[in-house]
């Protein structure tokens, strides 16, 4: 157990530093969850399990944690939808962990930062296929 507390705590660490605070651990867990719940909803079921099989023993916890899992893909289109859609998956804290359009991509992204260490490039490729162009950026 110890060893997996140990790689999530490596990996909320490593958002923190790319978030610029490298002492709030927690900021970076709301903004990874957050982002989490969203992703899966926006990615096939089959494609979600290839993510999970990547990350730490507690990540994949966390990725999976309320997930109700469907055939169908949440269609949204636009990065603005996106980014409406993780507020709602992190409503206690959405205005202070993603307030504005700026600071909501930037945190998004810091995370994608730290996910490329986890997860292969061909896999990052196979997440933007299956999104719309706008937010498939993120991941570029």
């Amino acid at each position: 157990m110890n060893k997996y507390l140990e790689e999530a705590n490596v990996f909320f660490k490593d958002v923190a530093i790319e978030l610029g605070n490298p002492l709030d651990t927690e900021h970076a867990f709301r903004v990874t969850v957050a982002f989490f719940h969203t992703l899966r909803d926006r990615i096939t079921t089959e494609e979600s399990m290839h993510v999970v099989s990547q990350l730490p023993m507690i990540l994949k916890g966390l990725y999976v944690d309320g997930w109700k899992m469907h055939d169908a893909v949440d269609r949204t289109d636009t990065l603005a939808e996106f980014l409406e859609e993780v507020r709602n998956n992190s409503l206690r804290t959405a205005g202070r962990d993603f307030g504005n359009d700026q600071q909501a991509i930037d945190n998004l992204s810091a995370v994608i930062r730290v996910l490329r260490k986890y997860i292969d490039e061909g896999e990052m490729r196979h997440i933007r296929q299956q999104l719309p162009e706008p937010i498939a950026e993120l991941f570029a």
